[in-house]
């Protein structure tokens, strides 16, 4: 066999050995890092930084007052679409986690 399908191979195999041990896979971890979002310091770390984006968004809102009736009207839609966003995504991360208990 010629040195350089040599040195492929054992490179392919290589990696074939490597990729699970770096995906999480062989270490016990039954799912990536993005599924377990929502536990443990991860998911208190994600929900700090929500809770921290929704209060400088509240503070820009806070800035710039809307002026005209037309303003106000769009502010109000958009601050209503917005909670109807929040209540949605949270209703959607409480869903997995009753799932959750269900399976234990």
């Amino acid at each position: 066999m010629p040195a350089s399908r040599r040195g492929a191979c054992a490179l392919a195999v290589l990696a074939l050995l490597c990729a699970p041990l770096l995906s999480g896979c062989a270490s016990g971890e039954t799912q990536p890092a993005s599924a377990q979002a929502h536990s443990g310091i991860l998911g208190g770390f994600i929900a700090q930084l929500k809770r921290e984006d929704d209060e400088n968004e509240i503070r820009e809102l806070a800035e710039h007052q809307p002026e005209t009736k037309e303003e106000r009207e769009e502010a109000r839609e958009q601050a209503e679409q917005q909670e109807t966003e929040a209540a949605q995504a949270q209703e959607a991360e409480q869903q997995p986690a009753a799932l959750e208990g269900q399976e234990s």
